[in-house]
């Protein structure tokens, strides 16, 4: 196929366009992020802004795109790769399903019984001097939460979307009775609605006087319910179940957030740490065991409890694809599911050692990090 692959670097972004001809006719750009797995900054190369002309359109052209761009970021050093599709279009270019969709609801008039425990406290717009305290509490409560975004004080602006895409967003910061900041807020900037998509205190009984102001702010707004665009396992849900919460999780088969591994065995040896943590908090510890980890991209062995060669070492493998594993790594599939697959086997009773290394919190990217 003629034509040229053009890249333009401008910070973290990396512009790619398919010129054929002179012309521009299919185009992307590459965000040069890191996202947190296992409590562990991973590399990650993130794509959007993808498109082809309309007249170029059914030529093949993102194609080729899409699979230099594969191979670009993993020469760029990326470990893994992700994005917000559509559906039955990236698994093409070995993209899955990894990032599902939660929504929280709470009636306004059961929201409103959060005023038994909050306290004094005002609220104020996020101020330009308040970013570097948001990205440090954020990063402190997100790094557990797999594929989560790194925030960065050097790129992180504030709030700019809500929870849809064209949506704008606002924020408020949150202080007590002293003066000091206890936690902020994002949400829609709304006249009729009150969609929060992020909330993260310092101290959890701030969590009271949050929900009772979304609650002042549903009166005022004369909207019956506030919801919550966030992971349904986020510290705030979870406390909002006291007072009534329903909560809806979509599964995309083909689309939404997806994600691929580009580099394997850097990954792996990245997450090692971590993953042996695991296991010497398990009933696994102590047992020499090494598994390896076979997919179309490598053979990745995973050593715990002591070098490989020592005696009575436990000997597992699995055979998956790299899309698979992916699911696996940030916890959207189970172990036990996982194995059920037929394109997937394994030697040796693997699901308690996967079980232990893998899963958690739910996947999540929040909406501000989107791209």
């Amino acid at each position: 196929m003629c034509g040229e692959i053009q890249t333009k670097v401008e910070g973290r972004w990396h512009g790619r366009h398919l010129v054929v001809h002179g012309e521009s006719v299919s185009r992307l750009s590459v965000l040069d992020a890191s996202i947190w797995l296992l409590g562990v900054e991973i590399r990650m190369g993130g794509i959007g802004a993808v498109g082809t002309k309309r007249e170029h359109r059914m030529k093949g052209y993102a194609r080729r795109l899409l699979e230099d761009t594969v191979q670009y970021m993993t020469a760029l050093g990326c470990d893994v790769s992700m994005l917000f599709g559509i559906s039955d279009f990236y698994n093409k270019f070995g993209f899955i399903s990894c990032l599902p969709d939660h929504r929280s609801s709470i009636a306004t008039r059961d929201a409103e019984g959060a005023a038994e425990g909050a306290g004094a406290y005002t609220t104020r717009p996020v101020e330009q001097e308040d970013l570097p305290w948001i990205v440090g509490l954020y990063n402190g409560r997100n790094r557990r939460r797999p594929a989560a975004l790194v925030r960065e004080e050097e790129f992180f602006t504030g709030f700019r979307e809500g929870s849809a895409y064209g949506v704008e967003a606002d924020a408020f910061v949150m202080q007590n009775e002293d003066g000091e900041r206890i936690g902020y807020a994002a949400f829609d900037d709304s006249r009729t609605a009150v969609n929060v998509v992020e909330v993260n205190v310092a101290d959890w009984a701030a969590h009271w006087s949050f929900l009772h102001e979304f609650a002042k702010m549903a009166v005022e707004r004369r909207c019956g319910e506030v919801q919550l665009h966030m992971a349904s396992d986020d510290p705030f849900v979870r406390f909002a179940r006291r007072y009534g919460c329903n909560t809806q999780i979509g599964y995309r088969r083909m689309g939404g957030g997806m994600m691929r591994i580009l580099n394997q065995d850097t990954l792996f040896r990245k997450l090692q740490p971590a993953l042996q943590e695991r296991v010497a908090r398990s009933p696994l510890a102590g047992s020499p065991t090494t598994v390896g980890l076979e997919t179309d991209l490598a053979t990745t062995e995973l050593h715990f409890n002591g070098a490989p060669e020592a005696d009575q070492t436990r000997r597992w493998r699995v055979k998956l694809g790299q899309d698979k594993l992916m699911q696996l790594v940030v916890g959207y599939r189970a172990a036990d599911d996982l194995l059920a697959d037929p394109d997937v086997t394994a030697e040796g009773d693997v699901r308690a050692l996967l079980e232990v290394l893998f899963g958690g919190l739910s996947p999540y990217v929040w909406r501000v990090d989107t791209f």
